[in-house]
């Protein structure tokens, strides 16, 4: 007795229609897609500052909600010891966001540092360069520049609104040790405007 299964495989062997193994044709396409999805999440982290190292001042679970809420810059001094500039992570608790400046090697650059809401601090050069403008403020879940009003998304710095938005601050890389944030100085000294 011949089965539908059986003449149908003896028909493809004779016709030379080979099956296809879908499960494993889909394995390396699968891996090639989440490699793509890592590669590019990896790209973005970096051009953004953020990294799995990011420190966040908050606690698990716990968020900020910059929404209808205008935050200015507060300014504290910082310090260079030991070729890194330093800033006090209490300050920035309580302000979210704070502007203070390195000065060295006949250089006065205005720098920042401000908490996301998702708690994570971001740290750079607190420079809108077209404008030259060197103060910010969070203003409804926005970076927002003093002098043009341009808006930046607070997380990524994308471009939302304004003159300015192609150039935004630039961020720049930091570490946490202890009870205050390090900035390298070389970074600030090798530091050039865009424009």
């Amino acid at each position: 007795m011949v089965t539908d299964s059986s003449f149908q495989g003896k028909k493809d062997k004779v016709l030379g229609i080979k099956k296809e193994k879908r499960s494993w044709t889909l394995l390396p396409l699968g891996l090639a897609i989440i490699v793509l999805i890592g590669g590019a999440s990896w790209l973005i982290v970096e051009k953004t500052g953020t990294n799995s190292k990011a420190f966040s001042i908050l606690k698990k679970n716990e968020k900020l909600d910059y929404k209808g809420q205008t935050l200015r810059m507060a300014d504290v001094i910082a310090r260079v010891e030991g070729e890194k500039i330093w800033v006090p992570i209490e300050a920035l608790k309580e302000k979210k966001i704070i502007r203070f400046e390195y000065e060295g090697n006949g250089l006065r650059i205005p720098l920042y540092a401000y908490v996301t809401m998702a708690g994570r601090v971001v740290t750079g050069i607190s420079m809108c360069e077209p404008c030259k403008s060197t103060r910010f403020r969070i203003q409804n879940k926005k970076l927002v520049c003093n002098a043009c009003d341009t808006e930046w998304q607070l997380e990524t710095h994308k471009g939302i609104q304004g003159g300015c938005m192609n150039f935004p601050p630039e961020i720049i890389p930091h570490s946490v040790e202890g009870d205050r944030i390090a900035i390298d100085e070389q970074l600030i000294l090798h530091w050039k405007p865009r424009v």
